[in-house]
């Protein structure tokens, strides 16, 4: 350490800590100590180049600086292509300009931060044709990893290109150890439509993470198939099946929190269209938005027409919330390809769905189609994808088994006790300060089942405890919103409530309520399809219950006050989602489930949605709440 680093450390010490010495001076605020018994030698320098392959980097003329930390972590750091040099520069406000030498089309910027994983980066992006006038063209957060983050904008011509870093979560240092200005594609974008063979199942997406997503398709022939993807319409990565086979689970990693990306699926000889969805955002992301929705899954034209509403774009989720009943009328695999995939394929092409099982999966082998066609986190001691949780910004959501709850499940496939323990360390660990549970046995309602009060006896104590803000159901086929409950009761006034939501009209037939309404419900409605839009911004949560014909029948807000953001819990969610790995085919035999069959007429009479006997000790009649 040179005499001039160490007076000016001292100096500082002096201003901004008020030490009484300086016999040994502290590291500034972005310096990394290495201990002087052990010189770094060239042999253990790694050099590690710069890889971005979401950007066709372009080379840098000149690059300058507001300022460095005096130590040699200079502007022209940023432009070796060595990951283990950077710039360092002071103060909130600090910038970094790069000069292109000429003016270019540029569609984004790729940096490499320097301890990324460690440090949240507040940041603007400029760009400017005379160096002197810059327009901004991107802000945000970093994202809490050490890889090169790729961050796109509109196209626009510009020679100069200026990071301006507002302080990160750590300290008030900008630090950076790559960055390239990212030119215009060489290559044409993907097509949006879909060539050769028409695939038996279109593409949809499962577990969805922040840094991972899972792309599951069916081929008409045996293959081993391949996913090309990127962020954009810029496709240079690819993911590969790692089994040949009709069903396919190809897993996405790599992947950066909140970001929109590209995918194609190539099989056998079949090529889909540009595709887009968008990674679950970081823990300490404000703003989320998912729609949810039960009892849908039949086929039929009151499903169609809530499909088409939620796939606009105004109401179009990040992620669907699916509350049980998905397929018509036992939940057998042909039931699920024609009354789930084909009339909601458009949508899960690009909408990731977090499902629940209903009653009516259980029906055939204790909901084993389900469970072979989703592809869920597999995050409790079981590894059972029946009850799972996930993290999307600042909400934790918990899905749990009705059914295994109130004892419709054989021990082997799910144990009550088990999943009970499970749910009860899964909302005490977890520190974001939404939580949303869902499952499909309603512990309020007053349709034709009335209240589960197995649910609500022995979830309901947890969900109190542990502040869930809201619990979503389906099985009974309306709509029913609860005032905030407490207990067995409305909660008193001046007192934390959870309001319990059944949204069991997403396209099952509709039925009329069992009585009058009780005292206990806020808004109840059988003679509108549809589903909630919900959005939590900040410390606001409003769902709306949107028809099938696009009007705002109901509207419930939640307030509470945010605690302030827990950056070391954040660097621990963002890891890939842990899923199985799903049903695996003989690649010389075709599975006899999935041979083609004349397709099933809709599930739209009253009859093709009955409901089979349920534990008749466990449940309420409506009217004696």
């Amino acid at each position: 350490m040179s005499d001039r680093r160490n007076l000016s450390t001292c100096f500082l010490g002096v201003l901004l800590a008020a030490v009484a010495g300086c016999d040994e001076p502290p590291a500034s605020a972005d310096q990394d100590v290495v201990p002087p018994e052990v010189p770094t030698t060239e042999s253990q320098v790694s050099e590690a180049a710069l890889t971005a392959p979401d950007c066709r980097m372009l080379t840098t003329a000149s690059v300058t600086a507001s300022g460095d930390d005096g130590d040699g972590s200079v502007a022209a750091n940023s432009q070796d292509d060595n990951l283990d040099t950077r710039w360092s520069g002071p103060g909130k406000g600090a910038f970094l300009i790069m000069d292109l030498g000429a003016s270019q089309t540029l569609v984004g910027t790729t940096v490499a931060w320097h301890r990324g994983n460690e440090r949240q980066n507040h940041f603007v992006l400029s760009t400017s044709e005379d160096g002197a006038t810059f327009t901004q063209a991107y802000a945000a957060d970093s994202a809490l990893n050490n890889q090169a983050q790729t961050y796109a904008f509109s196209a626009r011509k510009a020679r100069y290109v200026r990071i301006t870093v507002n302080g990160n979560t750590v300290n008030d240092w900008a630090s950076i150890a790559e960055t390239r200005a990212c030119g215009e594609q060489t290559v044409p974008p993907a097509s949006t439509a879909d060539s050769g063979p028409v695939l038996p199942r279109l593409p949809y997406l499962q577990s969805v993470g922040p840094t991972s997503a899972i792309v599951v398709f069916r081929s008409g022939v045996s293959c081993t198939p391949f996913v090309r993807f990127g962020e954009g319409t810029l496709l240079a990565r690819t993911a590969t099946a790692t089994v040949a086979g009709w069903r396919h689970a190809v897993k996405l990693e790599g992947l950066q929190p909140g970001r929109a990306y590209g995918y194609s699926v190539e099989a056998c000889g079949s090529v889909t269209g540009l595709r887009t969805f968008r990674t679950a955002s970081a823990p300490g992301t404000r703003r989320v938005r998912f729609t949810t929705m039960g009892d849908f899954g039949t086929g039929g034209s009151a499903q169609s027409k809530v499909m088409a509403m939620m796939n606009k774009p105004e109401w179009r989720g990040e992620f669907l919330v699916a509350l049980g009943d998905n397929a018509y009328s036992s939940g057998t695999e042909q039931e699920f390809q024609d009354r789930m995939f084909k009339p909601m394929g458009a949508l899960l092409r690009e909408v990731p769905v977090f499902p629940s099982l209903g009653n009516h999966e259980y029906v055939t082998n204790q909901g084993q189609p389900y469970l072979d066609n989703f592809y869920l986190p597999t995050n409790n001691p079981a590894k059972s994808e029946r009850y799972y949780s996930f993290d999307w910004g600042n909400v934790h959501f918990t899905a749990l088994d009705s059914n295994c709850a109130i004892g419709m499940a054989s021990s082997d496939r799910c144990s009550a006790a088990a999943q009970k323990t499970w749910a009860e360390q899964d909302l005490a660990a977890s520190a974001l300060p939404w939580k949303v549970v869902f499952f499909h046995h309603p512990p309020w309602s007053s349709g034709e089942h009335g209240s589960q009060l197995t649910m609500r006896r022995t979830y309901g104590p947890l969900f109190e405890k542990y502040g869930v803000d809201l619990v979503l159901t389906g099985h009974d086929h309306n709509y029913e919103r609860s005032k905030p409950m407490k207990g067995d009761a409305v909660a008193p006034s001046g007192t934390r409530g959870i309001p319990y939501v059944v949204v069991g009209s997403g396209g099952a037939t509709l039925r009329p309520f069992a009585g009058s309404q009780p005292s206990w419900t806020a808004l109840r409605d059988n003679q509108v399809y549809g589903f909630m839009d919900v959005v939590v911004d900040g410390g606001t949560l409003t769902a709306r219950l949107i028809t099938s014909t696009g009007t705002v029948r109901d509207t419930l807000t939640v307030t509470k006050s945010l605690p302030a953001v827990r950056t070391s819990s954040q660097a621990q969610k963002l890891e890939p989602m842990e899923t199985v790995p799903g049903p695996v085919d003989d690649p010389a035999h075709m599975p006899e489930s999935l041979r083609v069959r004349p397709p099933l007429p809709p599930a739209d009479r009253l009859e093709d949605v009955a409901d089979a006997p349920e534990p008749p000790a466990r449940t309420e009649a409506p009217e004696s709440e």
